[in-house]
């Protein structure tokens, strides 16, 4: 196993699929995985419920296969309890308000990488008012996670991307950050 992972990626999917003959059903999700051949992987980790621990969290190609891969393993991830994976793959999907909600009901440590990955990009048009409110609402619904959970530097940066100033003083303030 260990000489496969240092291999190239063909040599892992073809390590991944004698594992795969002999019943070594988590160590061929892990090289199918990292081999490239995310659907395979999925397919195997669905079927034998193993649990995905190095799922892959770069952004997701335009090939709609690997879409439709990484919808299918959003739930398969929900039903195993790996609900920062899933949230991490719902924001890569575009599904910012979904992940959003999930890492409210799960109540989720907001870390500032990750909160600004759930924040979605501004929109090329800056007349395009759907998309400014959409990202505003989002940046304010984080705000109040993260003050909520006591971190108030970053409860200040969200309420400044969401053009909400004072408020953001406000969280400056009761950080009591002299910096």
């Amino acid at each position: 196993m260990t000489m496969s992972l240092q291999s190239s990626k063909p040599i892992m999917v073809q390590s991944a699929a004698y594992f795969e003959r002999k019943g070594k059903f988590d160590k061929a999700v892990s090289l199918f995985m990292r081999g490239g051949n995310k659907k395979k992987a999925m397919d195997l980790a669905m079927r034998h419920k193993i649990p995905i621990d190095d799922f892959p969290t770069e952004a997701v190609a335009d090939n709609p296969d690997d879409h439709e891969t990484m919808q299918s393993s959003v739930q398969f991830l929900l039903q195993n309890k790996q609900y920062e994976k899933a949230v991490e793959v719902m924001v890569q999907l575009g599904n910012f308000k979904d992940a959003l909600e999930m890492a409210e009901k799960h109540n989720f440590s907001l870390k500032e990488e990750f909160a600004m990955k759930l924040i979605p990009p501004m929109p090329a048009n800056p007349n395009d008012a759907i998309k400014t409110k959409e990202r505003k609402d989002i940046s304010l619904r984080l705000a109040k996670l993260s003050k909520k959970q006591g971190d108030f530097i970053l409860g200040a940066k969200l309420y400044t991307i969401a053009n909400e100033k004072i408020k953001g003083m406000k969280c400056l303030l009761k950080s009591a950050d002299v910096k």
